[in-house]
């Protein structure tokens, strides 16, 4: 199984430790990618099982099993929110810095349709030192919410007008899905009750 998002997007690491109490007969190889435009290539060139990817179409030979979906939110430490700043102050007034992943490019892309102004400074691809450096009022981000949740008492998410989506699929391949074990870790990221994932 490959992935090309943040673990704390998914319901990933849950399912692999219920994987492995439940099932521990099933040998799993997760592989994470930073391939800033994934494919399905892995699939058609049978190199993966499963993948974990954007939502994209996919055509009549791959089938999406599972879906989580996410709003975008802007990251503000709270100090400057305490300021009382509307959204468009934010923006204009403060350093956005983005968080370079896998639906930048689509993220981006809508933001200039809906003529949002950003003050750009540059990407990072680390998460954790993102978040710390808006906590520090350093700069503005914007990330899936589920990013937010119960990481950064510094923090604050505003609500985006735009109803922005991080969209993330599970993707197999046909033939993967007669082995006993492929079929375990599709219904494994399936589950619903983990409490990591309860916003999708």
């Amino acid at each position: 199984m490959h992935y090309f998002t943040h673990i704390r997007e998914t319901s990933l690491s849950s399912s692999l430790e219920f994987i492995a109490r439940v099932y521990p007969d099933i040998y799993l190889s997760v592989v994470h990618s930073s391939d800033p435009h994934p494919s399905l290539e892995m699939l058609r060139r049978e190199s993966a099982d499963i993948l974990i990817v954007p939502a994209m179409p996919l055509g009549e030979h791959f089938v999406e099993h599972h879906r989580w979906s996410d709003h975008y939110v802007l990251a503000v430490a709270k100090s400057k929110r305490g300021a009382g700043r509307t959204l468009p102050e934010l923006l204009q007034n403060t350093r956005y810095v983005a968080w370079r992943h896998t639906g930048l490019d689509r993220l981006h892309a809508q933001l200039a349709a809906a003529q949002v102004r950003l003050s750009h400074r540059g990407e990072l691809s680390c998460i954790d030192t993102l978040l710390d450096l808006v906590a520090k009022g350093h700069c503005v981000t914007m990330v899936p919410a589920t990013l937010l949740a119960g990481h950064h008492k510094d923090l604050e998410s505003v609500p985006l007008p735009l109803g922005l989506l991080r969209q993330i699929s599970v993707v197999a391949r046909p033939a993967s899905l007669l082995s006993s074990a492929a079929n375990v870790v599709v219904q494994a990221l399936r589950k619903p009750a983990l409490k990591a994932v309860q916003g999708y």
